[in-house]
């Protein structure tokens, strides 16, 4: 009975032992399994960050195509007489087109046209001396020499209007049929007239020369004009209410 107990209980400690190892070998093995796995995560969100942080070889070109300055439109040309002629001698034909400008002071302003640029009295085709706030017409031939000091020429294609807001025409030489109807007007002298007395011209053109003019006067009182299509009336010292 003796040797039976003992070999029952040999038998049950070699299935412990047995038992023990099996579960020590599975412990060892679902380590290194999680080991593993946690590995191989990591390379995936390795190589996953690795990818996100690639640029590609056109979108490297978008952007950089993105950041590269755009290129400037060349500059318009602008044109000086739209502009303005500012005070100076200028040779028309070659330096200024020949035509009809409109010249407006903002201060004393003198015009002269010459035939040459000797400055000899015998060369000057006209001259004139317009008030602050006044304006004139004239008109320039090919080879003449202009000159104006103080004020601003415009070729009158291009010229500001000078139609008054009010209605009244003051100081100035105005085109009939542009920029006053024709018609009979009351031409009123003006209070401040210097030497009690004004002037009023009508023309056919603007080369302000004898023969162009149709008419002209140095009223010392009120009195009347009338005036056609195409012709110029001038006006100093002298004005006309149309209200």
């Amino acid at each position: 009975m003796a040797d039976k107990s003992e070999k029952k209980s040999i038998f049950k400690r070699w299935w412990f032992w047995l038992l023990a190892i099996i579960i020590v070998i599975a412990i060892a093995t679902s380590g290194g399994d999680d080991e593993v796995v946690e590995e191989d995560q990591v390379e995936q969100e390795n190589a996953a960050e690795q990818e996100n942080n690639e640029v590609t070889p056109d979108e490297d070109e978008e952007e950089v195509t993105e950041n590269e300055p755009e290129e400037e439109e060349p500059a318009e040309e602008t044109n000086d007489t739209a502009a303005g002629i500012e005070p100076g001698t200028y040779k028309v034909g070659e330096e200024l087109d020949a035509g009809e400008y409109l010249v407006i002071a903002d201060s004393m302003t003198y015009i002269e046209s010459s035939s040459d640029s000797t400055g000899s009295l015998e060369s000057i085709i006209f001259n004139l001396n317009l008030y602050s706030d006044s304006h004139a017409y004239i008109t320039l031939n090919d080879g003449e020499y202009f000159k104006l000091q103080g004020g601003t020429a415009y070729p009158v294609t291009e010229a500001p209007s000078i139609q008054p807001d009010d209605g009244v025409y003051r100081n100035g030489m105005y085109k009939v049929g542009e920029d006053i109807p024709a018609g009979e007007y009351k031409v009123l002298l003006d209070e401040s007239a210097s030497m009690g007395m004004g002037y009023i011209e009508v023309s056919t053109d603007s080369r302000h020369d004898l023969g162009s003019i149709v008419t002209n006067d140095n009223p010392q009182a009120d009195t009347y004009i009338t005036v056609e299509d195409g012709q110029y009336l001038t006006l100093q010292d002298m004005y006309i209410d149309t209200n």
